[in-house]
């Protein structure tokens, strides 16, 4: 419908060729981060050690790589 959004990827297509999803690339502040959390040397595993934050809709038990920092 008007105002929502239909589908959500991450960019699947972006990520296929090794790229970022747009969001994460456009992002100057670096506020976006996106990467493997199952590689411990990547930023964002590295940031998710450091940072306090919490995974999207935790209480549904679906595990998603998704978080939210200072929440």
């Amino acid at each position: 419908g008007n105002g929502t959004v239909e589908s959500f990827t991450l960019c699947v297509l972006r990520i296929d060729k090794g790229l970022e999803p747009s969001c994460a690339e456009s992002c100057a502040n670096k506020a976006i981060l996106f990467g493997d959390l199952n590689n411990p040397d990547s930023e964002i595993a590295k940031k998710i050690r450091t940072v306090a934050s919490v995974q999207v809709r935790a209480s549904l038990g679906l595990n998603t790589g998704v978080r939210y920092q200072g929440l």
